[in-house]
């Protein structure tokens, strides 16, 4: 595990603020344009004619004092910089609410429901072709090693992602994730709550086109507290060391 994660978990722990049981306006605002950053590391010739591809590993990023994480770059499906590592935000105060989103019941949506277990959050989308459905499958690994944690999945595509449709799509998925959904506005200001972007991409594929968006993980605490950040390309054994630490304080 990267050691500023260690610090940055220890440090909670010394504030004392690790249990051991442990809005935006009504319209959704115009999409950001969807980016993509693509890191290089030096070559060992200091002239290099090729542009590497291998990205270097980044400095962590520094402690930041609001509650709300600081807004990473979109990405899109295969265009993504893997090189960043977990971001703590310093001293945790409670998460940012998720407001007028609902369940594939068709009934609302609260974050205080899961509250007493530890709980991973994600923005994405169910058409996604690569990010998604990988950052799902690390999340999975995470529910087989602490079958205890919870996930909760945010549609930021509502016009496919109605509840009916995620009432399919997790009818075989875990228990332990829930997918929610809702208006344009209610989703836009849940993602703002949480420095997350997204925008529609119009494609020529049969799908009509995709969703670029923020890929990162959020770590709720059992007291409903945001204390990390993890960049898509996280593993689920890096998340499963936090939660252990998390579960042993």
């Amino acid at each position: 595990m990267n050691d500023h994660r260690i610090l940055a978990l220890a440090a909670l722990t010394t504030f004392g603020l690790v249990a051991a049981a442990c809005g935006g306006s009504e319209e959704a605002t115009e999409p950001p344009t969807a980016t993509a950053t693509t890191a290089t590391a030096p070559s060992e010739n200091p002239t290099p004619t090729v542009a590497p591809t291998v990205a270097p590993t980044a400095a962590a990023t520094p402690v930041r004092t609001t509650p709300a994480p600081v807004a990473t770059p979109v990405v899109t499906e295969s265009a993504v910089d893997t090189s960043a590592a977990s971001s703590p935000i310093g001293v945790p105060e409670p998460a940012p609410k998720l407001v007028d989103l609902v369940l594939p019941d068709g009934s609302p949506f609260e974050l205080a429901s899961l509250q007493g277990e530890n709980l991973l959050l994600f923005f994405g989308y169910t058409h996604c072709p690569d990010v998604c459905p990988q950052t799902l499958g690390e999340i999975f690994g995470v529910f087989e090693a602490l079958p205890e944690t919870q996930a909760v999945f945010v549609s930021v595509d509502p016009e496919r992602d109605t509840p009916e449709f995620l009432e399919e799509w997790t009818a075989y998925l875990p228990d332990s994730l829930q997918a929610v959904t809702g208006s344009p506005g209610a989703i836009r200001r849940a993602a703002d709550n949480y420095g997350v972007k997204y925008a529609r991409v119009e494609t020529t594929s049969t799908a009509g086109y995709t969703m670029s968006h923020t890929a990162d993980i959020y770590l709720i605490d059992a007291d409903g507290r945001y204390l990390l950040a993890y960049p898509f390309g996280t593993l689920a054994a890096e998340v499963v060391e936090d939660l252990e630490i998390l579960n042993a304080s």
